[in-house]
């Protein structure tokens, strides 16, 4: 038996530093004098770096040897699995349209709602915010093992870690319940994505029990390394780096994968093998200082730290990812993952999510939902209908919301779940609202060019009239189209557009404006010259114009007997309807609806000679005709101008 485990206490070793110590004689024990024997190291690539034959043993991770191995092996780039976008563009619209399924790296946090300390935070501030003799869980990485310390001596570590010979990493300090949370608050969309931010109640005793996994401190030197893992109960994760620099090892959560991660994290030696390895593709991503990263649902993955790190982080289940949270959770459920290593409370944040989402089924505000929302808010139903009956058969004994009524509660989302079927298949016919995922390639190139008022008008008729034969959702497909231009979100720093309710995952078909032929007489009777157009008006505002057949005209043939025009548009450059013609000058020529308004314009000045005779009623009679009574109102007729503003 090892002296070292028995009189370590004497000494006064922390965790991390028993395995050091071969054996220690205390003076108290065995008098006169303690001896401290320590081991002596025989290999850089094996947990028990004393073995005394380590030769032919395969490298451990997260040993020196395996830590230089993997920075100088190359990996593909993630660049084509990942989504690069600024902050402002992470909207719920936007993932309503996108979907969570690809990770997003934002390079800059402004427009994000983030709010952290600035990068020149000290370590001792953060020690003052958490406080020193807080206990945390450390992990011995050169021994991929846990073990526990104060902060205040974690920090005295890291503040001499050049000194030092090990490798020890913080990645679960949360933080939710000191002074420093004050300090941090997550990005907006985490915020209003986030279900227990949204649905756990914050009364009472349910508020004691929320889970507290929004808000962490990752601590870490240069060389740590976390080895593969899914987050626990598939949440998804964000990632903001107060300064230094991690890089991440990515591999999507196929069906193939996951099962190949299920497989590899039971077998025994799973040290011992790079996960990497057995996947079609491993992809490296850096994420330096400044950079904020979202990490979705599901996703297999392991970080090494190349520069002294702080980090500020945290999880969040969403309705975006049910059914990959499912899916990680039973993958925990049958590894019999310790409850340390367990989304919190899972069981009962999902029970809450699913009254709160069932009631805004009967509200009626899931109805205009995309079809992907639909399937996962679907299967959170499904999940706890299933649930129900395991916990009557005694079969599930994990705990649920006590004020929650089953026997009332599961014949309401039965009915639920039929509800969703109906709203998933009028989705699935409907295109506007069926979304699918959308490349990069599609997201990052503006949708829409930025348009003036006017222009969007005209999208917005556009919309009504591919629209208006669909009345299934209700209401003028006017409205609608218009609501679409209220609802969408142009951003011009980054040329993203977030698209309306019913523009959502649907090309705008380039549709063309019909005309009638009416227009034909406008032109054919206008008065041109060499800069303008005057369109002739034989008739006042207050004539009534008899209705004229329309004359057939040539160009582009439309539907029925209209023909096709271009629609007009306030950037277009205005020409003549007819070419240009020279013509022959004319010198003292007069044109004479000129000459006749000059006349009458001097007449109009002219005192009014006032009648001492009598008049008659004869002359009383004589009325100025209806709308030439000013000026102004015989110079339009003569220059033929009323008829331009009918």
């Amino acid at each position: 038996m090892d002296l070292h485990l028995i009189n370590s206490r004497c000494l006064k070793l922390l965790d991390h530093q028993k395995y050091d110590v071969l054996s220690f004689r205390c003076q108290r024990c065995k008098p006169p004098n303690g001896k401290l024997e320590y081991r002596k190291r025989t290999n850089w690539h094996r947990y028990d770096w004393a073995d005394e034959d380590p030769d032919g043993k395969p490298v451990q991770t997260g040993t020196v040897a395996f830590t230089r191995m993997l920075l100088s092996r190359q990996f593909p780039s993630a660049t084509p699995i990942i989504i690069s976008v600024q902050g402002s563009v992470l909207s719920k619209d936007y993932f309503l349209i996108n979907g969570f399924h690809k990770p997003i790296l934002v390079n800059k946090s402004d427009g994000l709602g983030l709010i952290v300390p600035p990068n020149t935070y000290s370590l001792d501030s953060i020690t003052a915010g958490i406080g020193k003799e807080r206990v945390i869980d450390v992990i011995n990485v050169g021994r991929q093992e846990d073990f526990t310390m104060t902060l205040g001596d974690f920090m005295a570590y890291f503040k001499g870690i050049k000194n030092q010979t090990k490798v020890l990493n913080v990645i679960s300090l949360e933080f939710s319940d000191t002074p420093l949370a004050s300090y941090v608050e997550p990005p907006f969309i985490v915020r209003k994505l986030c279900w227990a931010t949204n649905y756990w109640p914050n009364v009472g005793d349910c508020l004691k029990d929320k889970p507290q996994v929004s808000k962490y401190c990752l601590l870490s030197p240069a060389g740590a390394y976390t080895d593969f893992h899914v987050d626990f109960g598939g949440s998804s994760v964000w990632y903001h780096v107060l300064r230094g620099e991690k890089t991440f090892y990515l591999i999507p959560p196929t069906t193939e994968n996951l099962e190949s991660y299920e497989t590899w994290s039971k077998m025994p030696s799973h040290h011992e093998t790079f996960f990497g390895n057995l996947v079609p593709k491993c992809y490296s991503l850096a994420v330096k200082t400044g950079q904020t990263l979202f990490l979705p649902s599901g996703w297999i993955h392991a970080v090494l730290t190349t520069k002294d790190t702080v980090v500020f982080g945290g999880n969040f289940l969403c309705s975006l990812a049910v059914e990959m949270q499912f899916r990680v959770y039973d993958i925990e459920k049958r590894a019999k993952a310790p409850k340390k290593f367990q989304f919190p409370r899972f069981e009962a944040m999902n029970w809450y999510a699913g009254t709160e989402l069932l009631e805004d089924l009967n509200e009626g505000l899931l109805d205009n939902m995309p079809a992907l929302y639909l399937i996962n808010v679907k299967c959170l139903f499904k999940n706890l209908i299933q649930w129900a009956k395991d916990r009557e058969g005694n079969i599930r004994k994990e705990p649920y919301p006590t004020h929650l009524s089953l026997s009332r509660f599961v014949p309401d989302l039965t009915e639920g779940l039929d509800r969703m079927e109906s709203l998933i298949r009028a989705a699935n016919i409907d295109s506007s609202r069926c979304i699918k995922p959308v490349s990069f390639d599609e997201i990052a190139k503006p949708l829409v060019k930025s348009m003036t008022g006017i222009d969007e008008l005209l999208l917005a008729s556009e919309l009504a009239e591919t629209t208006d034969s669909d009345n299934s959702r209700g209401g003028s497909p006017f409205q609608e189209a218009v609501s679409d231009m209220i609802f969408s979100k142009y951003n011009p720093d980054t040329g993203q557009e977030t698209l309306g309710r019913s523009q959502r995952n649907r090309r705008l078909p380039r549709k063309k404006r019909i005309y009638g032929g009416d227009d034909d007489d406008i032109f054919k009777h206008a008065h041109q010259d060499d800069d303008f157009i005057y369109p002739s008006l034989e008739l006042d505002d207050n004539d009534v114009e008899p209705q004229k057949r329309p004359r057939k005209r040539k160009g582009k043939k439309g539907r029925g007997n209209s023909y096709v025009d271009e629609a007009w548009s306030p950037n277009k450059s205005v020409r003549g309807v007819l070419p240009k013609e020279k013509r022959p000058s004319r010198p003292g020529a007069k044109v004479l609806a000129v000459e006749k308004v000059l006349e009458e314009s001097r007449e109009s000045e002219r005192p009014m000679e006032v009648s001492t005779e009598p008049s008659s009623s004869q002359e009383w009679q004589k009325k100025t005709k209806k709308g030439l009574s000013t000026p102004k109102q015989r110079l339009g007729k003569i220059l033929k101008l009323n008829r331009m503003f009918r």
